[in-house]
């Protein structure tokens, strides 16, 4: 019995070749292959052995393969050594401007004529699993998503159960009276799965519940409903109406969520911007995002009016979100607080559709990108607290920016396990240590550069604040060095989490505790209902402990920007920039963007290894390394010295050398008194001084 099936690739043939002699993409493509793997665990050659396993029904058809042919580049073939009587044979050749593959299949099953017959019945199946492979393939050569699948009804059980467990681990699972249970359920069906929705919400269920601290002044859930919907109704009046987008410019304070919410009740999208932006890229994002209001803190409302320009009338409305309760700073513009006064006790009707949330990317590539956040899904929960171990009615310190997708995350989270947001308008190790002492705060979301400024502090200054309450301090928004973890665990506790995630995909992998010692510098653990790969340049699937571009797909991952841009995506899986591996233990390392990447003398240098090992210097405060910016294939490196440290350029390259391959010394190293880095925690690359 021999089957022979052919697909035209419009792919150069050597990119076809690599892709479908590797056993990987092999076994993920074909239905029903269990196994297709060398045993030897190395590159085919001839001689090469080949596990392979099908299941075709209740049978399980195994053999062995024993390489047989093989010319680079164009043809392979092998013949079973045991198990079934198999040929398998591979031919790439170039057609057209593309490639043409063909597969042959050759099956001899054992039996007489009761094989015959069999093998009568396995020959269509065969033929259309075969078909079935050279489509996956295709599809993965030409980034395509794979067709919908519709979860039969085991999956649909299991993750029922699945989010069952990680709900109630976490209490959010709390019984609530039938009466305040329909209210509840009425206001989010008015409101949809939002902010706006979540916090009408939470509003009947935990009224008295303190939803934020900030400085001196607290709100209940049920005082923010009533103060949300009075400025949704402020906001109407001034023609915000569905359909519009109300950009957001806030540092963390009440007023960013109470603008927030409101937006969404007034059915308008809520465009949260970066407070760090310089006027060229407000410029930028409002002429792509067309907002129609402004809610901004006063001290931005001169960079507003730069970057709105002749433009300005594109703004219908502008309202200064006040830090007090005194009135606006100048003429023409309102107070948040004027605004809630003004709409208070009048009704509001509910939109037609709820309004969306509109993220920016850090813009360190060039122009801020926005991608949409349509609803709070139940998966993106599950996923976030299936690795981190929030709980209800916790107390969170949100150190992040609300507006960065880090922050804005943990507003959401606190939000749905009814806990209090804790908010202060600037991020100072010292008030960090203050604000966790003095509300018992329970977790403290942050950057790695907070925690390395609260390290950096006096240990007397440290001890001054008990924050014995602190269980969780999660961190995200740049990598955390290996060093930096182990000291904030020495100092703190094994509560230290780190989140790997990105804008346009959400988050990705999760290190906890054992993960960071075990393995400073890893990124993590897969969270639950999220899918991490690694191709290479290709798109060929890349084994473990193999470095390529990390693709992404989970409940937040995004299809395209709000320009229309379309995200570039390999097998359904979102392309995150950075490099980086799997571990045989499923741990994620992130080697840095690729853009970041250099190679020198063949060999490529990634800038994250040498800043870690420079980290870990007791004379060095802070470290940054970058490709050099005049194009040369070498890193430099930008370092801060600890108060009182002295170290040269010479030393701090031997700490390197006696650590890292000799490629990986940065070829010079700049001292500065402070590193450029942007509301995130991130370093501005672009500002590094010369």
């Amino acid at each position: 019995m021999r089957i022979t099936e052919r697909i035209d690739l419009p792919v150069a043939p050597e990119r076809a070749w690599r892709a479908v002699v590797e056993p990987r993409v092999v076994v993920r493509a074909t239905p029903g292959l269990e196994a297709f793997e060398a045993v030897d665990g190395g590159p085919l050659r001839v001689g090469s052995r080949i596990r392979a396993l099908m299941r075709v029904g209740a049978a399980e058809l195994g053999s062995e393969l024993e390489v047989t042919v093989l010319n680079e580049g164009s043809d392979l073939g092998a013949t079973s050594v045991t198990g079934i009587d198999l040929q398998v044979g591979l031919r790439v050749r170039p057609h057209g401007d593309g490639a043409r593959v063909t597969v042959h299949l050759g099956f001899n099953p054992p039996g007489g004529m009761t094989g015959a017959l069999a093998g009568a019945v396995v020959r269509p199946e065969l033929r259309r699993r075969t078909r079935a492979m050279l489509r996956a393939i295709e599809r993965l050569l030409l980034a395509e998503e794979p067709p919908a699948s519709v979860p039969g009804p085991a999956a649909v059980a299991g993750r029922a159960l699945r989010t069952v467990a990680v709900l109630g681990g976490a209490g959010a699972l709390r019984p609530l009276r039938p009466d305040r249970a329909a209210v509840a359920l009425g206001r989010l069906a008015a409101w949809g799965p939002t902010p706006a929705g979540a916090y009408a919400a939470a509003a009947v269920r935990d009224p008295h519940r303190l939803a934020i601290v900030d400085g001196d002044r607290a709100l209940t859930y049920a005082e923010l409903e009533a103060r949300t919907t009075a400025l949704a109704v402020a906001l109407r009046d001034r023609g915000v109406v569905e359909g519009h987008r109300v950009a957001i410019a806030c540092r963390n304070h009440r007023g960013f969520v109470e603008a927030l919410v409101a937006t969404g009740k007034a059915g308008a999208d809520a465009l949260l911007v970066n407070t760090g932006f310089a006027a060229p890229q407000v410029r930028a994002v409002f002429d792509r995002e067309r907002p129609t209001a402004l809610v901004c803190d006063a001290d931005l409302l001169d960079l507003m009016d730069d970057a709105l320009g002749a433009g300005g009338s594109q703004v219908v409305s502008r309202v200064v979100s006040a830090w007090g309760a005194g009135p606006a700073p100048r003429p023409g513009v309102r107070a948040l607080e004027e605004l809630i006064v003004e709409g208070a006790g009048r009704a509001l009707a509910h939109p037609k559709a709820p309004g969306r949330v509109v993220l920016l990317t850090s813009g360190t590539t060039g122009v801020p990108k926005g991608t949409r956040r349509r609803r709070i899904g139940l998966d993106a929960a599950v996923s976030f607290l299936d690795r981190l171990p929030y709980r209800d009615g916790s107390t969170v310190l949100v150190a992040p920016p609300l507006f960065h997708a880090w922050g804005y995350a943990n507003l959401i989270a606190t939000l749905l396990l009814g806990g209090t947001v804790v908010l202060r308008r600037d991020a100072d190790p010292d008030g960090l240590l203050r604000s966790a002492a003095r509300h018992d705060a329970d977790v403290l979301a942050a950057v790695p550069a907070h925690l390395r400024g609260i390290l950096a502090l006096d240990p007397a200054a440290r001890e001054a604040h008990d924050v014995s309450r602190l269980r969780v301090v999660a961190v995200s928004g740049s990598p955390l060095p290996g060093d930096v973890a182990r000291r904030w665990t020495a100092a703190y506790g094994p509560g230290l989490h780190a989140v790997y995630g990105a804008t346009e995909v959400g988050w990705a992998a999760v290190a906890g505790p054992d993960d960071l010692r075990a393995a400073p510098g890893t990124a993590g653990r897969i969270p639950y209902g999220t899918q991490v790969r690694i191709f290479d340049e290709d798109g060929v699937p890349l084994p473990t402990h193999r470095v390529g571009r990390i693709h992404v797909r989970g409940p937040l991952t995004s299809q395209r920007y709000t320009d229309g841009t379309r995200l570039p995506q390999r097998d359904g899986l979102t392309d995150t920039g950075d490099l980086g591996y799997l571990d045989d233990l499923g741990r994620l390392y992130v080697l840095g963007r690729a853009d970041d990447m250099v190679v020198a003398g063949g060999e490529r240098l990634f800038p994250v290894a040498v800043e870690d090992v420079l980290a870990e210097h007791p004379a060095v405060a802070d470290v940054a390394v970058v490709p050099d910016p005049g194009g040369e294939e070498r890193l430099v490196a930008h370092v801060v010295l600890a108060p009182g440290a002295m170290l040269t350029a010479q030393e701090a390259r031997a700490h390197v050398a006696a650590q890292r391959p000799r490629a990986e010394v940065p070829a010079e190293v700049r001292f500065h008194d402070a590193l450029p880095r942007g509301a995130a925690g991130k370093v501005a690359a672009a500002d590094l001084p010369g």
